[in-house]
């Protein structure tokens, strides 16, 4: 076998879902099939509302959006792991060093 060929096995897994198709018309009636506003649907992959109408109406997805679009019809990632990274998080308190040492670089004067 060929390392052509080793690299392209996949799990059937991946290779179905590779054929999911996302374009507007997939997103607006997914969408719609789950009484949700462009806002709240949109929302949620930092998107706003008007772009997002502008992407179901055949505008071009960026691809960091469609990215986070496809992981989630993949169901790779679901709400609760959007909600987690977008939500603030209290700054990392770092334990603050300070030498008393009043010596200069060398040691003791």
């Amino acid at each position: 076998m060929s390392s052509v060929n080793l690299y392209s096995i996949e799990p059937q897994e991946l290779r179905l879902s590779a054929h999911l198709e996302i374009n507007s018309a997939f997103i607006q009636d997914y969408r719609k099939s789950v009484r949700e506003s462009q806002k709240r649907f949109w929302s949620r992959f930092g998107v706003t509302q008007s772009r997002g109408s502008r992407f179901e109406l055949g505008a071009t997805i960026p691809k960091p959006v469609m990215i986070l679009l496809r992981l989630y019809f993949e169901k790779i990632i679901s709400d609760d792991d959007i909600l987690r990274v977008s939500q603030p998080h209290p700054p990392v308190r770092w334990p603050l060093v300070i030498s008393l040492d009043r010596s200069g670089p060398f040691g003791s004067p």
